[in-house]
């Protein structure tokens, strides 16, 4: 009995022992887990801050993104307009080319009307020039055959007169004298007729040039009564015998004529102060 006792009294002791070391042992793990625990709910809520703030990135992105889908929208109907746009440019350019390509050819066209109507104007101004020189020619012919005509029946009445001098001379001086004072005043009398014959057969009346405008086509002389000009008259401009044109009288004043340079007058010639005949 004593040694049961003493038994159960060792085993009483090492259960006490035991149980105060699980107690120990049971109190420094539930320390360490309260610790565990604490970690835990640290990590815990420094993951929550993460999640939070992960969660308002991911908010933030997505507004981004949104706002980045927006943009890519705005570029995509931009690019889309700038397409439509080009489109229409490109047509526009095609139909200028076109335009142009029509406007150059009519271009041409008028350019090769215009020579055509050049060359026209330019024969028909050399025909006319030479319709105008062989009718002044002509008429200059007339007036030298006139004045020929008149030189050869002065050289005819002259020769007369000297016969006619030479016959009726007579034996007393009174009678010689007489006849021979009649001889002069019928020489004075061919005289005059030669001076009345060349007048008469003259080119025209003298004039002067004032001024002349070659761009313009115009010329003013020097009016006198002599000249008779009127408005719509057509004279021939002669200078030592040459025609240099036609001229077709626009205006008439007291003391300047405004005349009209027809096609082919040779205007180097007409200087203002040069004087010159006027043939009708």
């Amino acid at each position: 009995m004593n040694s049961l006792s003493m038994i159960l009294r060792i085993l009483a002791v090492f259960a006490a022992i035991a149980a105060a070391s699980l107690f120990f042992v049971s109190k420094g793990k539930l320390a360490e887990m309260q610790a565990v625990a604490q970690k835990a709910e640290k990590a815990t809520v420094a993951v929550q801050a993460e999640l939070t703030a992960a969660n308002e990135q991911i908010s933030a992105l997505e507004g981004s993104l949104k706002s980045e889908r927006d943009a890519l929208a705005n570029e995509k109907r931009k690019l889309e307009s700038m397409r439509s746009e080009m489109y229409t440019a490109r047509q526009e350019v095609s139909r200028t080319q076109q335009q142009l390509s029509r406007a150059k050819k009519s271009i041409a066209d008028l350019e090769s009307t215009a020579r055509r109507l050049r060359a026209d104007l330019l024969q028909s101004e050399q025909s006319l020039a030479g319709a105008s020189k062989e009718g002044e020619i002509s008429q200059l012919n007339d007036r030298i055959a006139e004045l020929e005509e008149s030189n050869a029946e002065l050289k005819e009445s002259l020769e007369e007169a000297k016969v006619t001098s030479s016959t009726s001379r007579s034996p007393d001086g009174s009678g010689s004298s007489s006849k021979m004072a009649s001889a002069g005043n019928y020489s004075n009398g061919l005289t005059v007729n030669k001076s009345q014959v060349l007048s008469t057969a003259s080119i025209g009346s003298e004039t002067t040039v004032k001024s002349l405008s070659s761009k313009n086509g115009l010329i003013a002389l020097a009016n006198s009564p002599e000249l008779g000009l009127s408005p719509g008259t057509t004279v021939t401009i002669i200078k030592k015998l040459r025609a240099l044109g036609k001229i077709q009288v626009s205006q008439v004043s007291n003391d300047l004529v405004l005349a009209n340079l027809l096609p082919g007058a040779k205007t180097r010639e007409l200087a203002a102060g040069t004087t010159v005949s006027l043939l009708r």
